[in-house]
């Protein structure tokens, strides 16, 4: 696991990203006081050192000009503007140091831009967590429409690890060799319809709590009956609109 020593003022954002990024790297969290930073850049020896400037003064020069002449080869991020980039980064001529400007990023952009610099494999989600692409929660989307499955795969791929299925039997099959955390399941498919699917899901101990979404493409009441008497953990009709999709499914997830 890499190494990040994080150096300065801690506000809101930084705390944040502190969080975030101790999921992927070791971070050791250190203040701004130039004999202790110059201490730990020793006793840590960080692959990365990230300085959050808000707050620095011309005395805390003496720590840029310490990374210059020791850790030459050690990658700086400087959290900051582009000006406090070129007052911190005189001493820096192995273009080792670079910044992320919190003022002119979009919002998370910092978060993604740190995470290109340590080679974090992961995605920043709307509200600010990281999660690796290898660690989404997987839904398993199941329907004889190519269309749907592909609309449904663009709604939900930027959070989940989304897997396709074109008829019920190919989903059972597919859940025998991969268990996916949640099943969004077409109530109407030939053969093996929703609500066979959902009785052989339920027939087994290793799968009978995965969570299952019913899509159904018939709104009348005697219908959405018959889909609820099933208990699914909810059921949308189609087609789903993104936004409301996403907020059941994480709450189920």
């Amino acid at each position: 696991m890499k190494k990040v020593l994080f150096v300065g003022h801690f506000n809101d954002q930084t705390k944040q990203i502190q969080k975030e990024l101790s999921k992927f790297v070791s971070i050791q969290l250190c203040s701004d006081n130039v004999t202790i930073a110059e201490s730990m850049m020793g006793i840590y020896e960080p692959d990365l050192v990230l300085v959050n400037v808000e707050g620095f003064t011309d005395g805390h020069l003496e720590f840029f000009q310490i990374l210059a002449e020791k850790y030459v080869m050690t990658p700086v991020v400087i959290i900051g503007s582009e000006a406090a980039y070129r007052r911190y980064a005189l001493y820096d001529m192995s273009g080792q140091v670079s910044y992320v400007d919190p003022q002119d990023m979009a919002e998370n952009g910092v978060l993604e831009a740190l995470m290109a610099r340590v080679d974090i494999d992961a995605e920043v989600l709307p509200d600010g967590s990281i999660v690796s692409k290898d660690d989404r929660k997987i839904v398993l989307v199941v329907d004889d429409s190519p269309m749907m499955l592909r609309s449904m795969k663009q709604m939900l791929e930027e959070r989940y690890q989304v897997t396709l299925a074109t008829s019920g039997q190919q989903a059972l099959t597919m859940i025998d060799k991969r268990q996916p955390d949640l099943v969004v399941l077409d109530y109407e498919m030939p053969d093996c319809d929703g609500k066979e699917t959902l009785e052989l899901i339920r027939s087994k101990e290793a799968t009978k709590d995965i969570p299952v979404v019913f899509l159904t493409g018939h709104g009348d009441a005697e219908h959405i009956r018959s889909v609820l008497d099933l208990n699914p953990s909810a059921y949308f009709l189609k087609p789903p609109k993104a936004d409301k999709i996403l907020e059941v499914l994480g709450q189920l997830l």
